[in-house]
Order: structure tokens, then sequence, then C-alpha cells
């Protein structure tokens, strides 16, 4: 008997066993339809079940692992004994369900059933906050016959050392489906965009082309094979100006460019033939454009093994891509930063450390300010400013300031806050351990770094806290900057000293008023379409957590307890 893997939500597992006879169910609650079930806390009975099927139970029997992971972390011993039965009882069978194809037994003979698509991809349910997450590497289309996931590869190293892109075959028109939904399932537009191109007019596009990642699709092109070469021609064409003289697209990518990889997806490939997509297959590696052929071509690199596609596919095809344009609520701080209600101050790796998120974008996607030096650490710094209206400019220095406070100890990172106009905008953060109050000589604090930084003969603030000794990064945030240079135009040497030199000694710059300066390395302004974060010729559009006030007054009180 075929031992089987059911992977999907409940919903659909219990349809698909409904029909079965003779199943014996090891599970939580009720299911219909079965013989006999035990919960996986009842130990007896669920060892007299599995002993009864070891010395061979009724021929016929099924043995009905429901949820797999629940059941195995109720009885650590089951894989081995589930491993014996599939084995060596010739006449009964085994089905395990599970969520995801990554919470199964191993070793354990199983033929994989994929009912759920989003099970596939390891989701449980499409939010774009929890689902696109993706990166540009692999994207799974389908399980094999042995019931192993085909994962598809994406990219590859070229000369084992620059990565970039790969153009695919896939046969199957359901694995062909299947890996350009996951692709959308996972990625957001930013990441990803598609070419949906048709020999004729078949349905192999139906449902995609609602998804926002789709440019165009183009119906018919058999007829003008030149005008889709032309199309194609062009828009690499556009895509190598951008990227200029980068080793590939994947290096060009950082905060201040965005190039979204373009799949061109080719139905009827043999009918428009080879000549129509040479140019491009040439230039993967820069443009970012990857072909997605229905047919063997000496063009692709990688073709795609025979698979079978979730059950519900089509289903998923006409609903997923029409969820994809639904908003979504902003998140809370907390939520935003994947904290527990409170702050966590821990080590971080290097690429991490002074990045953090303060909004998500239009697809539910953190945004980033990272207050690094762009040419020290591939971050956005040293310096950046908040530009809004007065009685609007508190929610973004409270959204920059209160994420890197909730993950950066006062050993990490001190704030000196100097509010020209009195306006209050830093109330409540001004409260933080973080927070060096009175009067603060900054130059003298700039000498200090130098002298100490030079005694030790260290280059910049990275090499002397990489040598194991402790000197924080200095966030100066200047609220009403323009008033204050006015009113006091010996602070100019100051912002001078600090904007040339603090990257090196780790001293940055936030400053915020009505209007820009000319000190920004990334500007958070709040335009007429909302928060926006720009950095270079990259804009992107920013929600701020909507509980910034709360967090402002309850989360510095907290950490200041903490540290006391």
């Amino acid at each position: 008997m075929n031992h089987l893997a059911l992977i999907g939500p409940p919903g659909l597992v219990a349809r698909r066993i409904a029909a079965l006879q003779g199943v014996y169910r090891i599970g939580r609650g009720d299911a219909a339809g079965v013989a006999v079930s035990f919960e996986p806390g009842d130990e007896r009975r669920r060892q007299n079940l599995l002993a009864w099927f070891e010395r061979g139970a009724e021929p016929g029997a099924t043995l009905l692992i429901d949820d797999w992971k629940y059941c195995a972390a109720e009885d650590p011993g089951l894989t081995d004994v589930v491993r014996w039965i599939a084995a060596a009882s010739w006449n009964v069978r085994v089905i395990v369900t599970a969520r995801a194809v990554d919470e199964l037994p191993e070793r354990v003979p199983l033929r994989v059933e994929v009912l759920d698509f989003l099970a596939l991809q390891g989701l449980r349910r499409f939010t774009k906050a929890l689902a696109w997450k993706g990166r540009w590497w692999k994207v799974p289309a389908g399980v094999d016959s042995n019931g192993v996931p085909v994962v598809v590869e994406l990219t590859h190293f070229a000369d084992g050392k620059w990565r970039t892109g790969t153009h695919l075959s896939v046969t199957s028109p359901d694995a062909f489906r299947s890996v350009v939904l996951g692709l959308m399932t996972t990625h957001s537009p930013k990441l990803f965009q598609a070419v949906f191109i048709d020999a004729h007019d078949s349905d192999v596009f139906d449902g995609l082309d609602q998804a926002p990642h789709v440019l165009a699709r183009h119906r018919h092109a058999a007829r003008d094979p030149q005008q889709i070469a032309d199309l194609l021609v062009a828009e690499s064409e556009r895509r190598l100006e951008v990227v200029g003289n980068t080793w590939t697209v994947f290096d060009h990518r950082g905060f201040d460019q965005v190039l979204p990889q373009l799949l061109v997806c080719v139905s009827g490939f043999s009918e428009i033939g080879e000549a129509a997509f040479a140019t491009i297959a040439a230039d993967v590696g820069k443009s970012g454009m990857q072909l997605l052929l229905d047919g063997p071509s000496g063009l692709a690199d990688l073709v795609v093994d025979d698979c079978a596609a979730p059950a519900n596919l089509d289903e998923m095809a006409s609903s997923l891509p029409l969820l994809m344009h639904a908003e979504e609520p902003a998140p809370d701080f907390f939520a935003l930063h994947e904290m527990p209600n409170r702050h966590v101050w821990k080590p971080r790796p290097v690429r991490l450390q002074y990045r953090v998120p303060v909004g998500v974008d239009e697809f539910g996607q953190p945004v980033e300010i990272d207050l690094k030096s762009k040419h020290l650490q591939d971050g956005m710094g040293p310096h950046g400013e908040v530009v809004a209206p007065d009685d609007r400019r508190a929610e973004g220095i409270r959204a920059l300031v209160l994420g890197q406070l909730a993950r950066h100890s006062p050993d990490e990172l001190e704030v000196v806050l100097i509010d020209f106009h009195g306006n209050g905008v830093f109330a409540g953060i001004d409260g933080a351990p973080h927070v060096r109050h009175g009067i603060v000589d900054l130059l003298e604090d700039h000498e200090q770094r130098t002298r100490t930084l030079a005694h030790n003969n260290f280059r910049n603030i990275w090499e002397y806290r990489a040598a194991g000794l402790v000197l924080p990064e200095l966030l100066i945030c200047v609220d009403g900057v323009h008033g204050l240079l006015e009113a006091r135009p010996e602070f100019k040497e100051v912002l001078q000293t600090l904007a040339t030199a603090g990257r090196t000694y780790g001293q940055h710059l936030l400053l915020s008023d009505v209007t820009p300066g000319e000190h920004g390395s990334y500007r958070l302004e709040l335009t007429e379409q909302g928060w926006a974060r720009r950095i270079g010729r990259s804009v992107e559009r920013v929600v701020l957590p909507t509980d910034l006030n709360d967090v402002a007054w309850s989360l510095p009180v907290a950490m200041a307890m903490t540290s006391s």
C-alpha cells in the first residue's frame, strides 16, 4: 500500500480523507469518518494503537497521524515507530498530515500530496506583510514522484563569485503557473515583476494577470515576434542604463536604488521562436531580465523537473492575485520591530547594527533607516534629516529615534537632543537612559573621540569596537536647525565639523525643520502623499506606526527602569 503525506490546512485534509475506510487516528479533537480517534496526549491508548499496528493490525487498516508536528512533540519516539510500521507492515497504510512539507518525518517512505498552494510556500495564510519576505534565489514549484519538493533555482554564481540570474524552462503547464504564482506570493513588486507573452490567446495566464507584479500581457505574439523582440530589447537597454557599470544587477541593488527582477514568461515559445528572446538572454547578469519558457531551448540554463503542482493551484491563481491589491493596516511599533512589547538590547551582526525599520511601504514591507556610513559600513548615513511642518515633525523623529533606542543599549548609542523652538518634539524620548542631559560641547566630544582613537592607533570607531573596546555612537538630534543657525551662526562650524568627520568617529546628525538642509545622506519627509524615505534617487513611501505617541512616553520609562 502507498503510504501518504497530505500537506495543507485541516479543512482540505479532512475532505481528502473523508472517503477512506478503516482509519485509526491520532490527533487533536474529533474527525468525521474515522473508526477510532485518540488524543496525542492520551499516552496509554496511543501506545496501544501503535503497538497494534506494529503487530500488523487488520488488513487494509490505515494509521492516520493528524498534524505530525504536534503529535511528534507529544511523543518523541513517534518517528521511529511510524518508520518501522511503514517499512514492515505490508498490509496496512500510514497517512501523515502536516501544514508544510518541511514538517514531515525524516526517512519515512511517504508519497506527498500537496493539497494547498500556500502550504507549499511555507505559509498558513497570505498577507503581504507576512508573505512578501522572499529573496530572489529560489521558489518551490511542486513535488516529484517521491514527494520531494522541486525547488527552482533562480540564480547561480558566475565563476563562483558573482550572483547572476538563470533562464528557466518548465514544460508542465501547472508547474509553469505554480512557479509564477509562487514568486508573486513570496516577493513584492519591488523585487519581482513579470511580463506575460502568449503565442496565441490561451488561458495560461488567466488569474495571474491580475497581480500587481504584472507589467504587461501580450497576446497573439506569434503573429509578430519582431515586435516582441523590440519591446524586450528596449526594456533591457533601459535597465542596463540604470545599472551602469556594476558587475550584476544584484551588486547594483542598495538602499538608494532597487531594480526589480523582470521575469519574461513565455507561453507557446516554440511558435514564437528563439530569435525574439536571444538578445535579452545574453544580458541577464546585468539587466535583471530572466526568461521562463514553456518548452526546451538552448536559451534556458535550467530545465525544471516534472512535478505535481498543489491541488488547489487554479483556485489560488484566481484568488491570491486579487488579494494582493488589498490594503493592510499599519503595524504598531512593537510588531514592526518584532518585539514582544519591550525593548531588546542584545548583540547584532555588524550589518544590522544601527539599522531599524521606521514604518512599512505600500506592500507592508519594512522601510529601514541605517545610521551607518554608506562608505564605511554599507549604511545610509552618516547623517539624516526629518522634513515636515512644526506640528508633524515629532512623528518622524519618534519613528526613527525610538527604534534605535529600542535596539541599542546606552553602551552602544548615546543621544543629544536640541529643541531650538521648544516645541516639545522630544517629549518622552528625553526620559531614555541614552540621552545626555545638560550642556554638551559637541566639538569637545569630537576632539575626545579623535584623541581616543589616535591614542590606540585605530582609524575609525568600527575598528575600535571590533577590538572589544566600548565607545557608543552619538546621535545628535537638532530640531529647528535653520532657526538655530540664524540665531547662533557659530553653530555652523559645529555642524560642518561633524558633517565632514563625524562618520569616522561615530557622530551622526539628525537635523529636522520645515525644509531640507545640506548635510543629509537620507531624509524622512512628509509629502502630499504621506511620509517618504528619500535616499539619492530612491523615494519610498512609508506608513509610520500609529502608536508612536504612546510608545514615546512608555518605552523610555521602561528602558530607564531596566538600566537603573
